[in-house]
């Protein structure tokens, strides 16, 4: 049986010592420079206060006042013409936009007015409601074009 001990196992030091001495000075040439060294930080070109906020205001702009009432107009044109596709499109959006449209939802208001001309808002009762008409009863075998 071999004795474990006495087998002669050197590592190759001297080889290992020069690829590694080399990395030294290499490091130390690179660390001179101001780009790489900046580069390692992660503070190249760093953005000024003012930029960040111009460019932060011109993305709420459009996220809260341009977005939402287009998002809200494209639903009340397509809402009974949409198709599968289309009806997750618009939903994503509202999703994706959803505080703008909160935002604005108390101040656009698409429902129709009401078929009395004698009533002047959509919140008014009517003096007979027996002779107002309603269209509630074709919904099932209605027609897009009926909804407009």
């Amino acid at each position: 049986k071999p004795n474990v001990t006495n087998i002669n196992l050197k590592p190759n030091n001297y080889l290992d010592a020069k690829k590694t001495s080399l990395a030294v000075p290499i490091a130390a040439l690179l660390s001179t420079f101001e780009l790489p060294a900046l580069a390692v930080t992660g503070v190249n070109n760093e953005p000024d206060l003012i930029t960040v906020i111009i460019q932060l205001g011109i993305i709420a702009f459009g996220y809260f006042l341009i977005v939402p009432p287009i998002i809200m107009n494209w639903l009340r044109i397509r809402w009974y013409r949409r198709n599968l596709l289309e009806m997750y499109l618009q939903f994503m959006c509202v999703f994706l936009f959803f505080p703008g449209l909160l935002l604005w939802a108390p101040f656009l208001n698409f429902r129709k007015f009401p078929r009395d001309k004698s009533l002047k808002y959509p919140w008014d009762t009517p003096k007979d409601p027996s002779q107002v008409k309603n269209a509630y009863l074709k919904y099932p075998f209605a027609k897009p074009e009926d909804y407009d």
